[in-house]
Formats: C-alpha cells, sequence, structure tokens
C-alpha cells in the first residue's frame, strides 16, 4: 500500500505543482489614458456669432445666438501632439439685422460660418488640458424665407482651450472655450468684405 501511495505522489506532485503556481497577469495595454495613435473628436454646445461689414458707406451686420459643433479626425504625430483633419461650424438662428442705424430680426432666417482645416492640438499632461488650432478655408452663408446666399471662399480659424476626463482606456469627455473668425468677400463686383466672429462653449467626446 505504501508503494501504491508513493506511486500516486510521484505521478500527481508535478501537476498539484502546475495548479498551484500563480497565473501570470494579463498584459497591460501602454497606450491607455495617453495621446497617442487614431485621434477623433466631435464637439458641440452654444456661443454667439456677429458679422459685419460697410455697404456703400453704410454700416451692415448681422448676430445671434449660435450653435458651434465640428468633427476632427486624425492622429498623434508624436505623444500628446495631434494634427487632424478638421470639419466645423457655428450657425445662428434667429438673428438680427442692422443697416445703418435700423434693426430687424426674423424668426425664418439664419447664417452659418463654416470651415474646414489642419487641426494642431496639444495636450498638457497629466492634466489633460488641451490647446486646439485650425486655420481654415471659411466660408459665410445666409438663409431667409427659403432664400440663400453664400459668400467667397475665405480665411478663419477655430481656437479652443479646454479639459478632458478619462472615461474610459482610450474614451475622454470634456469642456472648451471656442473662438471663431472668419474674412469673406461678398460675391459680385467691387464686393464688400464680411468680418465674422465667434465665441461659445462646447462639449467634447474623444477617441485617442
Amino acid at each position: 500500500m505504501r508503494r501504491l501511495a508513493l506511486l500516486a505522489a510521484l505521478v500527481l506532485a508535478p501537476h498539484l505543482a502546475q495548479a498551484q503556481s500563480p497565473q501570470p497577469a494579463p498584459p497591460v495595454d501602454p497606450t491607455v489614458h495617453r495621446h497617442l495613435g487614431f485621434f477623433l473628436r466631435l464637439d458641440g454646445g452654444i456661443g454667439y456669432l456677429s458679422s459685419s461689414t460697410s455697404l456703400a458707406g453704410t454700416s451692415a451686420s448681422m448676430s445671434g445666438v449660435a450653435i458651434p459643433f465640428g468633427i476632427a479626425i486624425g492622429g498623434a504625430v508624436t505623444e500628446n501632439l495631434i494634427i487632424a483633419g478638421d470639419l466645423w461650424g457655428i450657425a445662428a438662428v434667429s438673428p438680427t439685422y442692422k443697416l445703418g442705424g435700423q434693426s430687424a430680426s426674423s424668426a425664418d432666417s439664419s447664417f452659418s460660418l463654416g470651415g474646414f482645416g489642419i487641426n494642431l492640438t496639444y495636450y498638457f499632461m497629466p492634466h489633460n488640458i488641451y490647446l486646439s488650432v485650425t486655420p481654415s478655408l471659411v466660408g459665410l452663408s445666409m438663409s431667409s424665407s427659403g432664400v440663400s446666399a453664400s459668400s467667397d471662399a475665405g480665411f478663419g480659424a477655430k481656437v479652443g482651450l479646454g479639459k478632458e476626463w478619462w472615461v474610459g482606456d482610450h474614451w475622454g469627455l470634456g469642456i472648451a472655450g471656442q473662438f471663431f473668425f472668419g474674412i469673406n468677400d461678398d460675391t459680385g463686383t467691387n464686393p464688400p468684405t464680411w468680418t465674422t466672429l465667434g465665441g461659445g462653449v462646447a462639449f467634447s467626446a474623444t477617441y485617442n
């Protein structure tokens, strides 16, 4: 009997040792909570937009509460430095129009500034605060009572300063202050130049 017990112990010993040995920990993703690789940001919020020009020596402007929005897709060229294509816009609904000393508003009208450019974003870690600049090709458009008009293409930019909080390994939610501007010539002969300024607060969802 002792021989049988000894033989059984010799057979089972390697298996028992293997079962009791600690299992290796799963590998840790080295990119978690770091700004590396593919980048996607969606943002939207609320703000204010104003555009002004001079028509035959008379000032003209339009302004109102506006909705900014944008989508940026790109990637990190080095840790914390992002380059992305950025499609953005800010639209004012039911704005106030002024011509000389006269002003009026219409519920059936809107105007917007939209742009596309190369976005540069830098994250200041570990605080996850970022500065974002997008020099852009921009256009100004207006719609009233079903009639729309657009300016020639011009130069502008979108600038943002924000803070994000990690809500997953690669997803962050944030809030940012944004600034917009554009310079556009109207269409036609000897067109006036519209100068457009806007600002707002936007909420964002970012994957990186």
